[in-house]
């Protein structure tokens, strides 16, 4: 078995055997999706946001596994000393990199699957393009992968990166309009929301999944998360090292 895949099994291993990370990546976006979907499903008369709100916590849910898979890692193998440990072997920075995002894409898909399978209890039609909502959610994961990276680069313990991770991805979530329709909050963030990556997150999910949209706004989704995720990916593999 390569290193590379020896690696990614450890790495799954941890997460399916830690309850925070369980916790955080199935039941609390399963369990924000069910209470939004009950709580708002009547705010509109005649209108049933269900899938609007499934779209938008597939969007949510992605970026959250994505920050906490690319920070967590880094931070506990800082305090545990298992970086001193890896710099004893010949593993390149792009091989721990590609392994952690390797778990966290199988933990992402299950998460997936999940909200899929709770919004059709919830009611919800999806369109015969549902199936790509997974390239945008993967995409998103991946830019957010990296962010979550950097952060364990330059937070230097498991509680700062914890904080840090869950400060900037409440915010962008609420004001990407994930957590609360754009048209209930502020004018300045439906000014801003649009040069968000969550909001391009739901922008090309909701397409796909629900036919809410068009496929000019998932075009522009795709290009934005690509872009932004290839460049904080160069910026974490240069400053990715083992110290």
């Amino acid at each position: 078995m390569s290193t590379y895949k020896s690696l990614s099994r450890t790495m799954l291993k941890y997460d399916v055997r830690d309850w925070s990370t369980l916790f955080f990546t199935f039941a609390f976006p399963a369990g924000l999706l069910i209470v939004l979907a009950l709580t708002l499903k009547d705010s509109v008369p005649n209108v049933d946001p269900t899938g609007d709100i499934s779209a938008n916590m597939m969007a949510f849910g992605a970026a959250f596994v994505g920050i906490y898979a690319g920070a967590t890692h880094l931070a506990l193998w800082r305090e545990n000393g298992m970086f001193n440990v890896l710099r004893n072997f010949p593993l390149s920075s792009n091989t721990v990199l590609a392994a952690q995002a390797s778990a966290g894409t199988l933990l992402l898909l299950g998460q997936i699957v999940l909200l899929f399978i709770i919004a059709l209890i919830l009611g919800v039609s999806p369109a015969a393009t549902a199936i790509i909502a997974i390239v945008p959610s993967i995409l998103g994961y991946l830019l957010f992968f990296f962010v979550g990276v950097l952060l364990g680069i330059v937070v230097p313990s498991m509680a700062g990166v914890s904080m840090a991770a869950t400060i900037l991805i409440i915010p962008l979530g609420m004001i990407g309009g994930a957590m609360m329709p754009l048209e209930m909050m502020p004018d300045w963030v439906q000014t801003i929301a649009p040069y968000t990556p969550i909001y391009h997150m739901r922008e090309a999910i909701s397409m796909t999944l629900i036919n809410v949209g068009t496929w000019k706004d998932f075009g522009i989704g795709l290009a934005y998360l690509l872009a932004l995720g290839a460049l904080f990916g160069l910026l974490a593999q240069r400053f990715m090292k083992f110290k």
